[in-house]
């Protein structure tokens, strides 16, 4: 029951994250081979790193291809629909609105399941590196992401994102761990992890920083 429930919530948050690396190549007009590769570090890049922590390799990307063509197909359609729609930037259409949410289901679901994969490994008596592995699962590929796309990480500057990711990984953590309840944990880490990073953006929340300037 939990394996399908993680499957089908990493189905979910997979093509989330392709979708927004696709977008954000999109909207800087790349070729369909970069947004493909933008979509496909931003959906995989965290797991890799997080498979490569832990000493699981190849990393699950390679030997998964359910998601690797999930992936693939997500890109192709952000890419038909940019092709398509007349314009890169439609009339009414606010992107990054769209990107923040998918950014959001993706930050929430890898979060969780990369806590998840470490206490499968053997880790769940080390809060600390399983709570790590989380995060870095799910800010890894948006950072390589942003990187490629010439912009400042967003986890580094803007509304609250791996803090949302700290305490979604965190609450998995201690409720699947300490009070034995995986099956409550699951959606209780993602939708605290997706919640916080939308009020973020919506309220403009932002961590303190030594200049009072945006």
């Amino acid at each position: 029951m939990l394996q399908n429930l993680f499957f089908l919530a990493e189905v979910v948050g997979l093509m989330a994250f392709a979708a927004s690396g696709a977008m954000l190549a999109a909207e800087k007009n790349l070729d369909i081979f970069g947004i493909w590769v933008l979509g496909m570090v931003t959906a995989f890049g965290g797991g890799v790193i997080r498979d490569l922590l832990l000493g699981i390799t190849p990393p699950a990307m390679f030997s998964n291809y359910i998601f690797f063509l999930l992936a693939t197909l997500t890109c192709c359609v952000v890419f038909l629909s940019y092709r398509f729609s007349g314009q890169v930037q439609s009339k009414g259409f606010d992107y990054r609105t769209v990107v923040n949410c998918f950014d959001a289901v993706g930050l929430g679901v890898f979060s969780v399941s990369g806590v998840s994969v470490a206490i499968d490994a053997g880790y769940a008596e080390n809060p600390l590196l399983s709570v790590t592995v989380g995060v870095v699962t799910g800010i890894g590929g948006g950072m390589i992401r942003d990187i490629l796309n010439s912009e400042i990480p967003s986890v580094l500057r803007k509304h609250i994102y791996a803090l949302a990711a700290i305490i979604g990984a965190l609450l998995y953590y201690l409720m699947a761990v300490e009070l034995k309840l995986p099956l409550l944990a699951l959606p209780c880490g993602i939708a605290a992890t997706f919640s916080i990073r939308m009020a973020a953006t919506w309220y403009h929340w932002h961590l303190p920083r030594p200049l009072d300037r945006n």
